[in-house]
């Protein structure tokens, strides 16, 4: 086996090693993430615990923040299926929506599994209790769930392709942010944007609101409204980075 051969199976090793380990950590800290954000918003609406909106916010800021940084001290984690998305387009890797969004799949799953049997034996809440503004105009649902996808996703390409903040002190901006987002938007019924696959097993595994909705508008709302909302962002911050590097 020639030099270059040998270069280029170690590369590849490398590779195939690096997508494992990114794949494992993504999986690691979606269940901490699903699990953490469900068990603050439950400690939030059960009488025994005294904490208030804002303590909330900062505190499902912190289990994005946990949910990073624990697993590999890593700022490759992306938790939210929409960064994904637009970390895939930036770098014109579709592969890393191949291993990234069913490990968050299985992760979130694994995470509202042990909610719900912790939930079961303390708090016993109803997460849907939490948000409270029902909107009726499903287009103004669709809008506000788009809108929390894209301003994440702006935040998260800002941080760490505009900014090159991908350390310790990014991961803090970003967790702070999306705390913020959270508080704005979260107390609106059926909104999911901030944690898809953790409100659609919560819902799906507690039969909630999930079974009362068609397939159409679920899809519409949940997926195809915030990947376009995000594609679109793109194509807007693309120039950004690109006049940058000039």
């Amino acid at each position: 086996m020639s030099a270059t051969q040998k270069t280029q199976l170690l590369k590849k090793r490398l590779k195939t090693r690096t997508i494992v380990l990114n794949t494992i950590a993504e999986f690691i800290a979606s269940t901490i993430f699903s699990l953490l954000y469900f068990v603050f918003i439950s400690r939030y609406l059960a009488e025994e615990y005294d904490i208030n909106y804002i303590m909330l916010s900062f505190g499902i800021g912190l289990a994005f923040f946990a949910a990073i940084y624990i697993p590999f001290h890593t700022y490759r984690i992306h938790i939210i299926p929409f960064i994904t998305l637009i970390t895939a387009l930036r770098k014109r890797k579709p592969i890393i929506l191949l291993h990234k969004i069913p490990a968050q799949f299985l992760g979130s799953l694994l995470g509202v599994i042990f909610f719900n049997v912790i939930n079961e034996h303390t708090t016993k809440v109803n997460i849907e209790n939490f948000q409270l503004i029902h909107l009726n105009d499903h287009l103004l649902l669709i809008a506000i769930n788009s809108f929390a996808a894209a301003l994440l996703c702006y935040m998260f390409y800002m941080i760490r392709v505009l900014f090159n903040s991908r350390q310790l002190t990014g991961t803090i901006y970003l967790s702070l942010f999306y705390a913020v987002l959270f508080a704005l938007t979260s107390v609106f019924a059926n909104t999911s944007s901030l944690n898809p696959f953790g409100y659609f097993f919560y819902d799906l595994l507690g039969q909630q609101t999930i079974n009362n909705t068609s397939f159409l508008e679920i899809i519409a709302t949940h997926v195809l409204a915030p990947i376009g909302a995000v594609a679109l962002l793109f194509f807007y911050v693309k120039p950004l980075a690109l006049n940058q590097s000039k």
